[in-house]
């Protein structure tokens, strides 16, 4: 033993945020195990490994070791029952869950996201667990979004959006969109300011709707910043997207004009003059800043935090 406390240490683990998957094999005599992993990975592509890692105190860590094939399937967002039979020690599990015989005899589980047909490679003894490394003979991959696991909970990759709007339905908050159109963004004059276009409500349909109506044609990529307002007590929620608004020439923020189809009030404000557009927000102004670095950087964020202060997660190009 060490000094380390197991629940903290066990805390900062779940701090990585994983898919989940279903370990299958069979006992000599026929009969399908399974149990639930979160500690599943790659190893290698030549030659093809992954490996999954066992508690040694699971009822079937003796079969697993060995067992001469063994098959991993990574569960869909809509699997989350399925995770949870396999993570109980019921002992009916496969009759209560739909599974097909594959390659070498081995369980995998339908609707799953990928299936892993593997021989058994290496056992490492590794402290409380066993280290199971298999040799991939077959796979198969599926469309889909994956069920995620992080610090005990679940959740589901794809639902962002319901995430967000709950959020901006707390009361003072604000749903609102960063859209790109020809070098610029759009924004909408506010007096003698200006400030991102917001949702008439707290939905994602409603600000479509609401720029559609106004002859835009908004396209919404992802959440590009949520953060707690503490100046009217709820939440913010951005959307990232691009905009189309026909044939626009981007004009200055004072005195230039744009053509196009924009709507009255709206403006395309080039990247190179957001730092000094008059933005009524100070987090938009902020939000907006960041977003002129993203681009010419070529790979955007995402941002949580306060209305002042938060941290930024890159998400890709």
């Amino acid at each position: 033993m060490t000094d380390l406390d197991p629940r903290a240490l066990r805390h900062a683990f779940g701090a990585f945020a994983t898919g989940v998957t279903v370990v299958t094999t069979r006992q000599p005599d026929g009969t399908p195990r399974g149990f639930t992993a979160n500690s599943f990975t790659s190893v290698s592509l030549d030659p093809p490994l992954l490996l999954v890692c066992l508690a040694k105190t699971a009822h079937s860590a003796d079969v697993f070791a060995t067992a001469p094939h063994f098959a991993v399937s990574v569960l869909a967002e809509n699997q989350k029952a399925v995770s949870g039979l396999f993570a109980s020690r019921a002992p009916d599990k496969f009759d209560q869950c739909a599974w097909t015989p594959g390659p070498a005899d081995m369980p995998l589980i339908d609707g799953a996201l990928a299936r892993f047909t593997c021989a058994r490679h290496q056992l490492v003894d590794a402290g409380d667990h066993l280290i199971l490394i298999g040799r991939i003979e077959h796979f198969a991959t599926a469309e889909g979004q994956p069920l995620g696991y992080f610090r005990g909970n679940y959740f589901s990759v794809g639902i962002e959006k319901d995430l967000a709007e709950a959020a901006a339905a707390t009361k003072g908050s604000r749903l609102g969109a960063v859209l790109a159109c020809n070098g610029g963004v759009l924004l909408k004059h506010e007096g003698d300011q200006l400030c991102l276009p917001l949702s008439p409500h707290p939905t994602l349909d409603s600000l479509t709707a609401k720029l559609t109506a106004l002859g835009l044609a908004p396209e919404i990529d992802f959440v590009y910043a949520a953060f707690d307002d503490r100046s009217t007590g709820g939440h913010a929620v951005y959307y990232h997207g691009q905009v189309s608004v026909g044939q626009v020439s981007v004009g200055q923020v004072s005195g230039g004009q744009v053509s196009g189809p924009l709507p009255p009030d709206y403006r395309i404000v080039p990247l190179a003059d957001l730092a000094t557009a008059r933005i009524a927000n100070p987090a938009e102004a902020q939000m907006l800043a960041r977003y002129a670095d993203d681009f010419r950087n070529g790979s955007f964020s995402i941002y949580h935090g306060t209305e002042t202060t938060g941290q930024t997660r890159q998400i890709g190009a």
